[in-house]
């Protein structure tokens, strides 16, 4: 059978104690007090707890930043030893195959024989120019002025030459001006010792 009695009270009821509870009762708006106060504790925990590890974060990444631009200070000589010795291989091969079945127009022909007869003077005598038959026809149509400084210079067609080829015989020897021979000209300049 259950007991209950009404107990009437003369002012507000402050708070009440129940036997067999240990500590002290509290009230709805207390209560209430205590969860506000309890939050905005979470609340300065969690920011506290996210501006360290923000800065652990920038730590961090400022650590790997360091390290990677200490690994690329490290790096950059061995890299620009690597360029330095495949750029002029790589030059030269570019230049090769812009250049292949290249055919010079007249007056490109007639610069190149004009360089290749300037590098014997001052001799000027005797000379033969040999060049590709094609090149050979365009000179002749072109008939350039240089060629009245030359007396007695022989241009002779070899099919072995290619256009734009060039070579100068004279009394001292052959100079060679086709343009295998100054591609390996400028590779060789171009190849660190």
């Amino acid at each position: 059978m259950a007991y209950a009695k009404l107990i009437p009270f003369d002012r507000p009821l402050t708070g009440a104690g129940l036997p067999g509870t240990a500590g002290r009762v509290v009230t709805p708006s207390e209560l209430s007090a205590l969860e506000e106060a309890a939050y905005r504790r979470g609340i300065d925990a969690t920011r506290a707890l996210a501006d360290q590890q923000m800065v652990e974060f920038r730590a961090d990444i400022e650590q790997l930043g360091n390290g990677i631009f200490q690994k690329l200070t490290a790096l950059e000589p061995a890299l620009l030893g690597q360029l330095r010795d495949a750029l002029p291989g790589l030059a030269v091969e570019i230049s090769r195959r812009l250049l292949a079945g290249y055919e010079p127009p007249a007056d490109v022909v007639a610069r190149v024989c004009e360089e290749a007869l300037g590098e014997l003077f001052p001799e000027r005598e005797n000379l033969e120019l040999v060049i590709a038959p094609r090149d050979a026809a365009l000179l002749e149509k072109l008939n350039p002025a240089w060629l009245a400084r030359y007396p007695g210079l022989r241009i002779r067609a070899e099919a072995v030459l290619k256009p734009g080829d060039c070579q100068v015989r004279s009394r001292f020897g052959l100079t060679d001006a086709r343009l295998q021979t100054k591609l390996t000209a400028l590779e060789r300049n171009l190849t660190p010792a």
